[in-house]
């Protein structure tokens, strides 16, 4: 296991979805999550509205958690960390086939390696019954609203969480900001939905552009300028509009819509309505603070996982004086979480998890040479890739070309290591061909119930 690695947990968010393909509904995956609970499960409901929210169990590892995100026809599976690559590949074909599809296929349901749903095209009314999501909704400025509920609840993506050195931190996310374009138009898999193709590759990176706007401003998706430090990262999460805080289990939101974290740090104490709408007066706490740091969602996320007996003080006292010396002794240990990724089909659904332990792996070597671009260049050539996919340029190389040389940078024992998964991009970066791209030619040439075999998840 490289140094720079502790830990790799997996989270998978996949599109659920009846036999017929059309989005999963309330029942269905109450069903579900019920068939879970019956194999001793235990189950967990919301505090707001008393809904079964998800489904957990300890294991050697630690836990495992299935759920739903902001739509329940998302499900979506957290396994608990483990120590190496290898393992985490073990792990997620075993409880894929010995867990998770039988499940689904005794609940007559079937889970899609996709990034939205392909058929539906009315999600709004399948938004998940969480505290947490009523809230989500309250955020969204009017100008977005309609297209964020029709579409939101269905998208989904495949996620890996890397326990990694908290000294290479700052340095592992910047070199990821800088790979974003190339990361963007390889991985893009959500092309088709709501039975239509659609005029950008990526409606998870479409969706990320509406939904960052107004009070969700610099919350989601693109960040504006790569980190200076672990405390601006930090600091940054604390000067977005506050998003909730919770208070016996009950998730609470501003009175003020325009509360910042850092204001909150000022005043003391804020005004805040239950969900229910009372109203009442809160003093800013320890666990409000890290809960603005973790209610942050850019593309490269970062949790900070504090020693249990840090002071509220010395961590204000730390990041306001931005002092990261100072802070990595109240951090226990950090996870990055890369999030851009849309959930990938059979063959490629942990491609992407090896390619980035990858890259952390060979940093080095990958930094230097992602610094070739400025991260304005990167972010030009992310949204320009919506319509060119990899052949977009970056500085007079295309997208493609930096993949292969992205590969090329992996040692050869590496490379032949996982050549099985890691042959599928090589090969989309020679032909410019992401799995959107190839999801539009199925359903363009072959029509939707095709679309549907080849997106099936099997064993």
């Amino acid at each position: 296991m490289n140094k720079l690695i502790k830990k790799i947990g997996l989270e998978l968010e996949m599109p659920l979805v009846q036999q017929d393909g059309l989005a999963a509904g309330f029942d269905d995956v109450e069903k579900l999550l019920q068939d879970f609970s019956e194999q001793g499960w235990s189950k967990k409901f919301d505090p707001n509205t008393e809904a079964l929210i998800s489904v957990g169990r300890e294991t050697s590892e630690g836990l495992e958690v299935v759920s739903t995100d902001v739509g329940v026809c998302t499900l979506e599976v957290a396994l608990a960390p483990v120590n190496s690559i290898d393992e985490a590949i073990k792990y997620w074909h075993d409880f894929k086939s010995s867990v998770l599809l039988p499940k689904i296929k005794n609940n007559h349901l079937k889970v899609l390696g996709y990034g939205t749903q392909p058929i539906s095209a009315q999600l709004q009314d399948l938004i998940s019954k969480k505290g947490h999501h009523i809230i989500w909704k309250n955020m969204i400025e009017e100008d977005s609203k309609e297209w964020i509920f029709q579409n939101f609840p269905g998208i989904c993506s495949v996620q890996f969480n890397f326990q990694v050195s908290k000294e290479k931190t700052l340095e592992i996310t910047n070199t990821f900001l800088q790979l974003l374009a190339f990361l963007w138009a390889a991985s893009a898999n959500d092309s088709i939905a709501a039975s239509k193709k659609l005029p950008y590759k990526s409606q998870r990176f479409y969706a990320y552009l509406k939904i960052a706007r107004g009070r969700m401003y610099c919350r989601s998706g693109l960040t504006i300028k790569p980190y200076l430090s672990l405390c601006d990262y930090i600091n940054r999460t604390w000067s977005v509009s506050l998003f909730e805080i919770i208070r016996d289990g009950r998730n609470l939101y501003p009175q003020d819509m325009s509360l910042t974290t850092n204001k909150f740090i000022n005043e003391k104490s804020a005004y805040f309505y239950s969900l229910d709408g009372i109203l009442s007066q809160q003093k800013i706490e320890l666990e409000d603070l890290k809960l603005a740091i973790y209610l942050y969602w850019p593309d490269f996320r970062l949790k900070f996982n504090f020693y249990p007996e840090i002071q509220y003080a010395d961590l204000v006292s730390a990041v306001h004086s931005n002092n990261d010396e100072k802070l990595l002794e109240l951090i226990e240990y950090m996870i990055l979480e890369v999030r851009p990724i849309a959930m990938q089909s059979n063959e490629e659904e942990l491609s992407w998890m090896i390619f980035s332990y990858l890259i952390i792996e060979n940093l080095e070597s990958i930094s230097e040479y992602a610094s070739l671009w400025t991260y304005q260049d990167v972010k030009s050539a992310v949204i320009a890739a919506q319509n060119n996919g990899l052949r977009q340029s970056i500085n007079g190389k295309n997208l493609g070309e930096i993949g292969l040389d992205l590969l090329a940078k992996i040692p050869k024992d590496s490379f032949q290591m996982y050549e099985q998964y890691l042959s599928k991009l090589d090969f989309r970066c020679r032909e410019y061909c992401s799995p959107g791209d190839d999801a539009s030619r199925i359903f363009e040439d072959r029509g939707m119930e095709m679309l549907l075999d080849y997106l099936t998840i099997k064993c």
